[in-house]
Formats: structure tokens, C-alpha cells, sequence
């Protein structure tokens, strides 16, 4: 007896496989961003620019200005070393004088002492300085060791020597014969170690001063003390 396997049936069929999800079918959430936002982005736009007016405005309204690149001293002919700049509003109120105009500082005496970065204003220069009431001006020639080493400036208080001439003998000076002075302003004889030192003396001491002074016969020295 021939015992038949049984078959399947061809109509049971594998369970299918689940389709793979479209992207395309898929459909993005919108959110809905409120007015304000929008007017918040353009408000920034807006003050970046205006921002950036204003700064620009700034420079360019702006105007370079003399200042003292190192200390200038009362007395001190100015010179284009002694200057630098800086750059301020254009507008506003000050003194300073433009870095445009360097032929009006240049040259002039310093009417008070300008310290580093300290700018340079009309009314701290002057084209000569005042003599104070009682006083005399006076400038002196004087050669290598009839003055100290030590640059000299104005305010300073020296005591004016009667100086031998060279080749006499020594002679000792006495106090009464010295002469206090202040010094006025320092400037250098071209060409030669020689300096003119513009000095202060009392008015009746002037006329004794001014001719020993011109024939050569002073010398000076530093003191600490005021002059009379």
C-alpha cells in the first residue's frame, strides 16, 4: 500500500512583508511664527545699521590735534620732535590747535610746561615770555665750563659769577659779587659748544649784567635758591 505524502496547500501563501514608508508621504509640521519675531529681526537689522552710521560718523567727524610727545618745559622753542597727535570730535570746544596747522606751533615758546600726552592749546604758547615787573631780560654767551653739564630749563634758579679771563690768576668771588638769576629759555649757537641762557635778573643789577655778559665775563651755576 502506497501511503501519499500530504501536500500544502498552494493557496497558503507567506505572510508579505510590510512596505517601507515613503518619504515623500510624510508630511512636514509647520509652525507659525508670530509677527513679533519678524519685526525683532528687522529692528536689529536696522540698529546694526544705524550702528554703524553713527561710527562712521564718528571718525569721520574726528580731527587730529597737536599734543606734547614728551615734557616741553616753559621757555622751550617748539620743534616738529616735540609733537604728536591725537584725534578728537570735531566738534568739540577746546583750544587744541589742528595737526593742519603745525606753521602756528612750530617755532613758538612754550607760555607754561605741557607734560607727555598734554595738548598743545593757544594759550600755551607764546611768542616771547613775559618780563615780570621789577625784572630785566637778559641773554648771555657762554662757553663750555661756564655752565653746568646738566641741560638747563626754564625756571630754573642760577647764580650769575663774575668769570676771570683766561690765563689771570685766581681770584676768590664773594657772595655779594654774584647775581641771582632764573633762567628764561636755553638755545644752542649754531656751530659751535656756546649757549645763549636768556635770564631774569632784578632791574637794577641789569645794566652790571648785560656788559659783563657781553665781554664774556660770567659764568653760572645751579642753586635751589629763589632769586631776588
Amino acid at each position: 500500500m502506497t501511503i501519499t505524502e500530504p501536500q500544502l496547500a498552494s493557496s497558503i501563501e507567506a505572510p508579505a512583508e510590510a512596505a517601507p514608508a515613503v518619504s515623500g508621504d510624510l508630511k512636514p509640521v509647520r509652525r507659525r511664527r508670530s509677527p513679533l519675531f519678524g519685526l525683532a529681526v528687522i529692528g536689529l537689522i536696522l540698529l546694526s545699521g544705524l550702528a554703524g552710521v553713527i561710527a562712521f560718523n564718528s571718525v569721520s567727524k574726528s580731527t587730529p590735534v597737536f599734543v606734547a610727545k614728551s615734557d616741553i618745559v616753559r621757555g622751550h622753542v617748539i620743534t616738529k620732535d616735540d609733537l604728536t597727535t591725537i584725534s578728537i570730535a570735531a566738534d568739540q570746544d577746546t583750544q587744541a590747535i589742528s595737526a593742519t596747522k603745525a606753521d602756528t606751533v612750530i617755532g613758538q615758546i612754550a607760555a607754561v610746561d605741557i607734560p607727555t600726552g598734554g595738548m598743545v592749546t593757544t594759550s600755551s604758547l607764546t611768542k616771547s615770555l613775559a618780563v615780570p615787573d621789577g625784572k630785566a631780560l637778559i641773554g648771555i654767551t657762554l662757553q663750555p665750563g661756564k655752565y653746568p653739564a646738566q641741560t638747563l630749563h626754564a625756571g630754573d634758579n642760577v647764580v650769575l659769577v663774575p668769570a676771570q679771563a683766561q690765563g689771570a690768576p685766581p681770584v676768590d668771588i664773594t657772595a655779594e659779587q654774584t647775581t641771582p638769576a632764573v633762567v628764561s629759555q636755553v638755545k644752542p649757537v649754531p656751530n659751535t659748544n656756546d649757549v645763549v641762557v636768556d635770564v631774569y635778573v632784578s632791574a637794577a643789577a641789569a645794566p652790571g649784567i648785560a656788559s659783563r655778559g657781553a665781554s664774556g665775563g660770567l659764568a653760572l651755576y645751579l642753586s635751589t635758591g629763589a632769586s631776588k
